[in-house]
């Protein structure tokens, strides 16, 4: 399937999970966000680094003249998006995109709690991890960069029906480096770091630079 069918398709997807969600009896919370829309990305299916968020914000400036997608490639100036091209500048060549692991519209990640305190909204998460565990697996990424701690939890089979297993410390390269695993149903690593802001510590900014630069070392 060519890009252009692959994202026709990944749009009517969202959109069925969206209608079919708020035709039901949801709380006032989620009902507002879930009307907010959402946003994806169109990624490059062949890209080996694979950057990963938690969901879009309710900013429209990033998002293309469709008014549904954005492309990462495009978005090296963006204020939010622009942070990545730095940390990740001069490895261009291995091909990098972008994706959330979810498409609904907040600027908050707290608010993610609303859909977490009930079946119907934990069932709308699930829903939107199968599709981008249908995204992840369409890239086929070697190594994939989340930088949210919080958003590892959703990395589990009870989530996006993934295994994750912690790799070695003794491996040549990843001796130094924590929060660094194997997805067992796939050949792809997952480094899970924290949240990169304009708030993110030189210390921590540092530590991050150099594990990525030691996990690109291993991609061929």
């Amino acid at each position: 399937m060519n890009n252009d069918s692959f994202n026709s398709a990944l749009k009517a997807k969202i959109e069925q999970v969206f209608t079919q969600f708020k035709s039901q009896s949801i709380t006032a919370e989620q009902l507002a966000i879930a009307e907010e829309g959402f946003i994806f990305s169109e990624v490059n299916p062949k890209a080996k680094i694979l950057v990963m968020g938690i969901n879009p914000s309710l900013r429209n400036d990033f998002v293309g003249s469709n008014g549904y997608s954005y492309n990462y490639d495009h978005l090296s100036t963006d204020r939010y998006f622009k942070k990545f091209s730095t940390l990740l500048k001069g490895f261009e060549q291995f091909g990098i995109t972008y994706c959330d692991l979810f498409y609904q519209r907040h600027t908050e990640q707290k608010q993610i709690e609303y859909f977490l305190r009930d079946e119907k909204g934990r069932d709308f998460l699930k829903s939107q991890l199968a599709i981008t565990k249908e995204v992840i697996e369409h890239i086929s990424p070697e190594l994939i960069l989340l930088f949210n701690r919080k958003g590892a939890m959703f990395f589990s089979k009870e989530w996006i029906g993934y295994t994750l297993e912690q790799r070695a410390q003794q491996e040549p390269h990843f001796e130094q480096i924590d929060d660094l695993y194997n997805i067992n149903e796939l050949e792809t690593s997952i480094y899970c770091s924290s949240f990169l802001g304009y708030r993110t510590r030189k210390k921590t900014y540092d530590r991050i630079y150099n594990d990525i630069a030691l996990l690109i070392k291993s991609i061929t």
